[in-house]
């Protein structure tokens, strides 16, 4: 930042000009100690979120906090949580202290609302000299850096107003009719196999021997390295680094490139709780295909579970609807149980289906103290000796997630329907790697693979994330979707990146000419659940309320009168609570509830239609 002055001063004028409001206000020495305890506060904030992942705070971050609070305790301690409280309620009373002790004052509006006038018009200047100086880029597709060169007030403000895709210049009819005309040229293709295509999305997953100086008693991740050996691989620029799973999901998902959207936001947050788009599902159903996702976390977390039925899929099966789920000494569900899930999902149809899977064993926070996980993995390389006990755990739980890869690639080789898996990271770990330390020179690259059970063959290719799945496709033999064949046809064009950006404006926030004027695909009905869960029978006993039924879990519960009981999971069929008080007329369901005790889904309602322990309440 302090090589583009104009932007020093236009971060000084941010803060003044939010103090400066404090002037229109009998109470202005109140409002001075508010707004100066919010900047300290957001700093302190970012000095925290820094900590604990690459990316610095920005506006988008206050849309999953409630999400996030979910994961405090897998990041700080119960002591650092009690500091954290204390220092929320030191400054509340703060706060409220200086609401009662600080004097009012009379306000002279007129030469005050000049003051704050002449401060936001400074502003407005100094920024339009900032950001068109030759160091500015108008892309914060790059937040770490974007911060760094432009200070946090700016970056900050800029991520709460920056949404969505600017107009391109040239959007009209008639650019949008010429590119779709281009992509109607070219030839529909039709599969042979119709493979099934498995994606996963593997957390903080990356080949650690691209490391410059890091060393291992033996390979972490042998069964992505002999992939790569065998089959088309390449780096993958993705858009994010430490944090922000969603993002690279989003690209993956979609085909879009999100360095056009605004800083730091989410689609998942904004337009796509809205909106469809073209999509990998949708671009897969016309030939038959049934799409479903697959994720050992929950349900809620960025909305996914309000959002994938715009982005074309049929099913949701987050951890809320597994079995026997096992976890890391951190908190995260491991990798391991996703195999059984990505099967359940191929045997739950009878024709091809698309599962695209989310893992989250490797995420972070890495622990520092040691724990009963074995650590047979040495790590060689490292300056910093109090950095090798949570350097170790993460190779450790990479070393795990790499043995699921090989457990799944051992079951689908004996599949009998034709598949291709593929496998990236979905950004580098929250570990501070310089890009000087990486051997490819890039903390937004991870790696990718691609894989079948019927000899596929193919080039060696570096790809951005928003590019991989129409590669992935050409491999199946499918061209559908203006995206895929955008991708597929034209990436190496001059105007590549210009069709694109038109593309993705008239999708989701233009006049949809691509589709005649209307949306191009309608919102699916999303089923959570890969299996239905169902009540066969209740049972009344002496002592206590049995159901019977089927794909029960443990975040299963029992509902009287839509109110929770205390349940007792016993075993996928069998849930039970003590004998509840209940009259003729009550209703009773399961229901699948998260961590923070939103209801995903639930079966239909019972009616007790008599009281009797010994009685027989079978479904109708």
């Amino acid at each position: 930042m302090t090589q583009n002055p104009f932007m020093f001063f236009t971060n000084f004028l941010i803060i003044l000009c939010t103090l400066s409001v404090a002037l229109l206000f009998k109470r202005r020495n109140f409002f001075f100690v508010l707004i100066s305890v919010i900047w300290i506060g957001l700093g302190i904030a970012n000095w925290v979120v820094l900590s604990i992942r690459i990316t610095p705070l920005n506006g988008p971050d206050f849309a999953i906090l409630k999400s996030a609070i979910t994961m405090i305790f897998m990041y700080f301690s119960l002591f650092q949580i009690v500091l954290i409280l204390l220092a929320f309620l030191a400054a509340f009373f703060a706060i409220g202290m200086a609401w009662k002790k600080l004097p009012k004052r009379q306000v002279a509006l007129a030469q005050h609302s000049l003051v704050f006038t002449l401060i936001l018009s400074t502003l407005i200047v100094a920024n339009s000299f900032a950001v068109n100086s030759e160091s500015y880029n108008e892309s914060f597709s790059n937040l770490i850096e974007a911060y760094d060169d432009y200070g946090f007030a700016y970056c900050f403000s800029a991520s709460l107003i920056d949404r969505g895709i600017k107009e391109p210049e040239d959007y009209n009819v008639l650019t949008i009719q010429s590119i779709k005309d281009d992509l109607d040229t070219l030839t529909a293709l039709t599969p042979s196999l119709r493979p099934n295509i498995i994606m996963v999305q593997l957390e903080c997953f990356f080949d650690v021997h691209q490391v410059i100086d890091w060393s291992f008693s033996e390979n972490p991740i042998p069964n992505f390295t002999q992939l790569k050996a065998n089959f088309p691989h390449g780096y993958l620029t993705v858009p994010t680094v430490g944090a922000g799973t969603a993002n690279t999901e989003f690209e993956i998902l979609t085909g879009m490139n999100l360095a056009y959207f605004g800083a730091g936001e989410y689609p998942y947050k904004t337009i796509l709780k809205t909106h469809t788009t073209e999509s990998l599902p949708y671009n897969l159903e016309p030939y038959g295909y049934y799409s479903h996702v697959i994720h050992n976390n929950t349900s809620t977390f960025y909305d996914r579970h309000l959002i994938y039925g715009n982005l074309g899929f049929d099913s949701f099966n987050g951890i809320e609807y597994m079995h026997d789920i096992t976890y890391t000494p951190v908190g995260w569900a491991r990798d391991a149980v996703l195999t059984k899930e990505i099967f359940k999902a191929l045997k739950a149809t009878p024709d091809r289906d698309f599962v695209f899977t989310i893992s989250v064993q490797a995420h972070g926070k890495y622990l520092d103290i040691s724990t009963d996980d074995p650590t047979f993995i040495t790590l060689d390389g490292l300056e910093d000796d109090s950095l090798q006990i949570p350097y170790t755990y993460y190779l450790h739980q990479l070393y795990e997630t790499d043995a699921f890869i090989g457990d799944l690639i051992a079951a689908l080789s004996d599949f009998e329907e034709p598949t291709i898996a593929v496998f990236y990271g979905d950004h580098l770990p929250s570990i501070p790697f310089a890009d000087a330390e990486l051997k490819h020179g890039n903390r937004f690259q991870t790696e990718y693979v691609i894989w079948s059970n019927y000899g596929l063959q193919g080039d060696n290719q570096d790809l951005d994330a928003y590019q991989l799945s129409a590669q992935v496709l050409s491999y199946a033999g499918i061209n559908n979707g203006y995206l895929t064949k955008l991708h597929q046809n034209y990436a190496h064009q001059w105007d590549y990146q210009e069709r694109l950006v038109a593309l993705q404006y008239d999708m989701l926030y233009g006049n949809y000419y691509l589709y005649g004027g209307e949306p191009g695909y309608a919102p699916k009905s999303l089923t959570l659940g890969i299996l239905p869960i169902t009540i066969d029978t209740i049972v009344l006993e002496p002592t206590g309320m049995t159901v019977k039924g089927t794909q029960f879990t443990t975040f299963s519960s029992i509902r009287i009168n839509n109110r929770p009981v205390d349940t007792v999971f016993v075993d996928a069929n069998t849930l039970w609570t003590e004998l509840p008080d209940l009259e003729v007329g009550d209703t009773v369901h399961v229901a699948q509830i998260t961590l923070t005790k939103d209801v995903l889904s639930q079966t239909k309602d019972y009616v007790i239609e008599a009281i009797d322990p010994d009685l027989l309440f079978n479904n109708q």
